[in-house]
């Protein structure tokens, strides 16, 4: 999967060269390779928001067998935690795991990835429009629309 800092880049990247773009109908004929680009990259991003949705679920349910004491011995060794806490506290331990708030961000992060995305590709829709507008409105300054 890409950084966000990536996208980001790539974005500035085609953003200027759709900018810098004098004759439409090249601006116009680059639409559907961006689109394409970009659905392809918010499908392997879906994809890794998946794998970070079910990295996050397993992990919960490690550190819920942890915290109710019913994980292995080893698990112990490694990291003591001598407390007897009621079900109902459970969730409160598991809010403020650290690994847990570690991966959940991986998946909010992965979440905003996927929003900038889609975000871009509604630009690029627009763009579209956006070209047809100004080629109407070259038609109607040369008189060709009335």
């Amino acid at each position: 999967y890409m950084k966000i800092e990536e996208i980001n880049q790539m974005i500035d990247k085609d953003a200027a060269f759709l900018k810098e773009e004098c004759n439409i109908d090249i601006a116009s004929l680059r639409v559907p390779e961006l689109c394409a680009k970009y659905h392809q990259l918010i499908y392997q991003e879906k994809l890794a928001l998946e794998y970070f949705r079910t990295e996050y679920k397993v992990l919960k349910r490690d550190r819920w067998i942890y915290y109710t004491g019913k994980a292995d011995p080893e698990v112990y060794e490694k990291e003591p935690f001598n407390l007897n806490i009621l079900k109902a506290d459970i969730d409160k331990f598991l809010e403020a795991d650290g690994a847990l708030n570690v991966c959940h961000l991986k998946v909010k992060a992965q979440e905003e990835k996927l929003n900038l995305l889609t975000d871009q590709v509604k630009s690029i829709m627009n763009l579209s429009f956006n070209i047809g507008n100004a080629i109407k409105w070259k038609k109607f300054l040369s008189g060709e629309l009335g």
